[in-house]
């Protein structure tokens, strides 16, 4: 019914519109006990996948099962529990910045094809307070959540460790893991955070915001899938030596080539490509698994990056991920795409007699380096 009746509906709405309504739909749902309710019926079709085999911990957090709601769909924390409703086992919200902004003129996010999505947002946000208010409504929540943090488009990056240290320390109890987001194409300069020296200083001075609350919390570092393997190194020496948990891959691509494939008015197009493109979704997937290689499977991985179906997901894990996130799978699947996951991977579980899913995060990297590929 979605693919058939819905999804041509919503094409029908220019993509950021569409967007809002979803989230406006599903935050007004969530209130009520019946409306409630009967999300999680659409999301899961009454029955809700729940299996000891799909259990992840990561960064010391018990997840259900290892699909997550990306930042990126629910950015300013306003639909938490009706995204859980539907079957992830944890929603990060964000990006979050410290004071308000309008993100980048519109029209700014567009599906381009079915499955594929090309935003140029820039951190559009009402601010860290207004996020609060937001968060505060929920209470105490049965499941993780996660708090993506970002920088204002006017704060230098020379100020861009105080900046994160300023949101942290607001949403510090909010969250049950950080994730530091210095991989957005669309912020002017942002990626340059990457940098080794600049990325310590906002991971040291995000690690002092959290103590100053009371404790550190999971933190990871998002990367962008242009990264240099070299640059990569860099990332993870930060990581490690800093005592991070991990680390996401990946934010969405800015390659003029992967654009250009949907058309030459998009190859030059501000923003990045997200969603079910093979390329991207392997430059992801190569990421990860370079990252567990390196590591030897010692840092929590989270992979992002094309994820919309068990075979998706299960290259993602194979590579060294623990956790997957979705975003614009969301749309192009439909409101049932973690539950069709979730049975999908449970299905090939039993299909190839594996216990659990976390006998083969990793698998296929370790395999590879074996061979000394």
């Amino acid at each position: 019914m979605y693919h058939s009746f819905l999804s041509p509906l919503l094409d029908r709405l220019d993509s950021e519109t569409m967007h809002g309504l979803s989230v406006s739909a599903l935050s007004a749902a969530e209130r009520f006990t019946l409306t409630r309710s009967l999300v999680g019926r659409v999301g899961t079709g009454g029955k809700r996948v729940v299996s000891e085999r799909l259990q992840m911990n990561v960064g010391g957090i018990a997840f259900e099962n290892p699909v997550v709601v990306g930042a990126g769909w629910d950015k300013h924390a306003e639909c938490v529990v009706a995204l859980h409703t539907l079957g992830f086992s944890a929603v990060e919200v964000g990006t979050i910045t410290e004071h308000p902004q309008p993100g980048n003129p519109k029209p700014r996010q567009w599906i381009i094809s079915n499955g594929v999505a090309i935003n140029c947002l820039g951190f559009n946000c009402p601010g860290m307070e207004v996020v609060a208010e937001h968060l505060a409504r929920y209470g105490k929540l049965s499941f993780p959540l996660g708090v993506n943090v970002g920088k204002n488009k006017e704060v230098p990056n020379e100020d861009a460790a105080r900046a994160y240290a300023a949101v942290i320390k607001r949403l510090y109890s909010f969250a049950s893991y950080f994730a530091v987001n210095v991989s957005s194409p669309n912020t002017p300069g942002l990626r340059a955070l990457q940098d080794k020296s600049i990325l310590r200083e906002i991971v040291q001075a995000v690690r002092e915001a959290q103590r100053e609350k009371g404790g550190e919390k999971p933190t990871f570092v998002k990367i962008a899938p242009e990264l240099t393997f070299e640059a990569i190194d860099d990332v993870i020496d930060v990581v490690k030596s800093e005592n991070l948990a991990g680390i996401i891959a990946t934010n969405t691509t800015s390659n003029p080539e992967i654009k250009g494939k949907y058309g030459t008015r998009w190859r030059d197009q501000m923003g990045g490509l997200s969603g079910n493109d093979a390329q991207f979704r392997a430059l992801s997937t190569e990421r990860i698994a370079h990252i567990h290689q390196v590591t030897n499977g010692e840092l929590d991985i989270i992979g992002i990056g094309g994820v919309h179906d068990g075979a998706t997901a299960l290259e993602k894990i194979r590579a060294g991920a623990k956790l997957v996130q979705v975003v614009t799978g969301i749309r192009g699947e439909g409101p049932q795409v973690a539950t069709k996951i979730n049975r999908e991977i449970l299905s090939w579980l039993e299909s190839n007699g594996v216990r659990n899913l976390s006998e083969i995060v990793g698998v296929d990297s370790r395999a590879l380096k074996a061979q000394g590929a």
